[in-house]
């Protein structure tokens, strides 16, 4: 039996662990930013958690906690650390805490709150493998996981999970359903790294299942695909469960000696690992070429350290196994009374396994004795029945009219019944439709309106913006050349005068590039930000902008709603935060745009802008309703200002075409 618990989490780790925690660590005592440090200690903690040092782990998730007050996003990743953390230790505490992450990240709609809530919700598929309850596990992968991942966009994730699925259905000897998951998994190489352990196990667990359904050659190739990915990587951790299949395809090849080999290099790797499970596991399979040897006294004693393994004895199918061997070993060495003890336990571990198998048994044995008893009975009566052939004979045709004429009123009642809801659930619809229709055309209306406010805003602005640049600035340009061209004499008196049209130019111009930033319409959305950030940074505070993916395709009319968006969060946070720090990070994925703004300002109370909202924030919101954006905002007073927003970007085509 293929466990998974932990094979999800492990294979999330690269390939190169060491090269991957160094990363880690180093951004983690790098990194200022808050959010970004609690993010990257999380991730530590799952590291540690893989690898079994429970003490790191723990450290971690305490100092990612440490890094936020009250960010229910991050929340929500912390309760999901937990539960990576204290999954194989405290099950009350994983499940409380699933309880906590879901009700948090249900919150978010975003591809990182989909990803970590289906990561959550996979414990409990874990949880319930782990007291063999597997059809609850495939349920709740099916049903929950993959749904949520296949939100989030993460294809690799998904191929993770295919292989959970294949691995469930393996266990239950569904090995041509189990290939076809894995065939998924591999058909997505494309779209996975070239270096995969993803990939790695697909090939892996699919010759597993070659094996078992004793198709060779297929096997045979699965294995050297993952060997072509392996070699390149000597630091992976799945070298252990290649050598053991490898093993096991020599073994059913009837070659022993090769499958010795592999198996003894993976008890090495394993024990190399500190992994008691899969080096347990591997010294169960190198056991039945021992049995074949006659070894008998080695055997024992390998089974003897394989139950010396508390991890790998929990699982009931584990142990089940180990008591038969032992019970096969001992009567092979003639302990006999030794021998009746194991088989005793076998068979009682086997009966609790088997109790519904049992009960199907039982049934089918009743069924049986019930049909004897009815044929007896049956026999019995067909004499009599003889006799009363000709009396029922009539009695049957008199029931016969008699049920013809209720079965056909009872049909004309049901018709009658069938029309008269039907009409009335048609007439529910349409009147459901018509209301429906009426909200489309309300929404339609009130999108056209904010269309034509923006337009006509951002018009005006432009309009401004080129007569402040054209006009006025030409003007106030000409009269400083002509006051530069006075005499000698009256230079000095006049040097204060065109001292002060400079600073009027300056800013008259600082209000034309507000008006109309060139930069957007010349060089690009990324670039007019940048600006942006430039232009309101001062002495006193420093702006910090990240920009991730973004594309220079997005439609012209979009660029200035976000552009309109980062000018009023930033300058409010200016204004009226008093911040000396500020982060903005603007990223993209496909259509979906994010802005995230958070500063160590004064802070305000988020109430009083629900009940009276400035010019500002009603812009804000106006263009983030038309780009069908979402909005959350975290500020307490003294505590600074966290501001995420995700946008689509295709709602601005959609709605240009209204």
């Amino acid at each position: 039996m293929v466990i998974f618990t932990g094979l999800l989490y492990k294979a999330q780790l690269p390939l190169n662990h060491k090269a991957y925690h160094d990363s880690l660590y180093t951004a983690f005592r790098n990194q200022k930013n808050d959010s970004a440090k609690a993010r990257t200690a999380f991730q530590l903690a799952h590291y540690w958690a893989v690898k079994r040092d429970q003490n790191k782990a723990e450290k971690y998730l305490a100092e990612g906690r440490s890094c936020f007050k009250n960010n229910r996003f991050l929340l929500g990743i912390y309760y999901s650390s937990v539960i990576e953390v204290y999954l194989d230790t405290d099950p009350v505490k994983t499940r409380k805490a699933l309880h906590k992450a879901d009700s948090l990240l249900s919150l978010f709609h975003t591809s990182d709150a989909y990803y970590t809530l289906a990561r959550s919700w996979y414990s409990e598929a874990i949880n319930a493998q782990k007291v063999n309850d597997e059809k609850k596990a495939l349920e709740i992968i099916i049903s929950k996981v993959i749904p949520l991942i296949k939100k989030s966009g993460k294809k690799d994730s998904l191929a993770m999970f295919y292989s959970q699925v294949g691995i469930l259905l393996m266990n239950s000897d569904q090995l041509e359903n189990a290939e076809e998951y894995f065939s998924r998994i591999i058909e997505m190489k494309r779209s996975l790294p070239a270096n995969s352990n993803i990939l790695v196990r697909a090939y892996i667990y699919s010759a597993e299942a070659f094996v078992y359904g004793k198709k060779l050659p297929q096997a045979k190739s699965r294995l050297d695909e993952a060997w072509k990915i392996l070699a390149k990587n000597p630091e992976s951790s799945d070298y252990g469960d290649y050598y053991k299949v490898t093993g096991n395809y020599f073994e059913k090849a009837g070659k022993h000696d090769e499958a010795i080999r592999y198996y003894d290099k993976g008890i090495e790797f394993a024990k190399s690992i500190e992994d008691t499970y899969l080096e347990s596991d591997l010294v169960r399979y190198r056991l039945g070429l021992l049995f074949d040897t006659k070894q008998f006294d080695q055997a024992k004693k390998m089974l003897n350290q394989v139950m010396l393994s508390s991890r790998y004895m929990a699982d009931l199918d584990n142990r089940k196994e180990v008591y038969g061997q032992m019970a096969k070993v001992s009567h092979a060495l003639g302990h006999n009374a030794e021998a009746y003890q194991w088989q005793l336990k076998y068979s009682s571990l086997s009966d609790s396994l088997h109790v519904a198998r049992s009960d199907e048994d039982i049934a089918e044995i009743e069924a049986k004795f019930k049909n004897s008893e009815k044929e007896k009975t049956i026999a019995r009566l067909q004499a009599d029945k003889k006799q009363n052939a000709l009396n029922s004979k009539n009695q049957k045709l008199t029931s016969w009219i008699l049920g013809i004429a209720v079965t056909t009123l009872l049909v004309g009642v049901f018709f009658l019944a069938y029309y008269y809801k039907s009409a009335k659930k048609l007439a529910k619809q349409k009147e459901i439709n018509h209301e429906q229709h009426l909200k489309e055309m309300e929404n339609q209306h009130r999108l056209t309106l904010v269309q034509a406010m923006l337009g006509a805003e951002e018009r005006e602005r432009q309009r401004i913006g080129r007569d402040l640049h054209d006009g006025l600035g030409g003007m106030l340009a000409g009269i400083k050349m002509n006051l530069s061209q006075q005499s000698q004499s009256e230079y000095h008196n006049l040097n204060t005068v065109i001292s002060r049209l400079d600073e009027s130019v300056t800013e008259l111009r600082r209000i034309a590039r507000n008006m109309m930033p060139e930069s957007l319409l010349k060089i690009g959305l990324e670039t007019a930000l940048r600006d942006l950030c430039e232009l309101l940074q001062s002495d006193e505070t420093e702006i910090d902008f990240q920009a991730i993916d973004i594309s220079e395709n997005i439609p012209a009319a979009t660029q200035m709603h976000i552009y309109r968006i980062v000018q009023e969060l930033l300058s409010n946070a200016v204004r009226h935060g008093s911040p000396s720090h500020i982060i903005l990070q603007c990223s993209q994925n496909h259509n979906r745009f994010y802005i995230t703004a958070e500063d160590d300002g004064v802070g305000f109370d988020t109430r009083l802008i629900e009940k009276s909202p400035g010019i500002g924030f009603s812009n804000i919101k106006n263009r983030i309703a038309y780009l069908k954006g979402t909005m959350d905002i975290t500020s307490a007073e003294n505590e600074g200002t966290t501001v995420n927003i995700e946008l689509d970007i295709e709602a601005g085509r959609q709605n240009r075409m209204i």
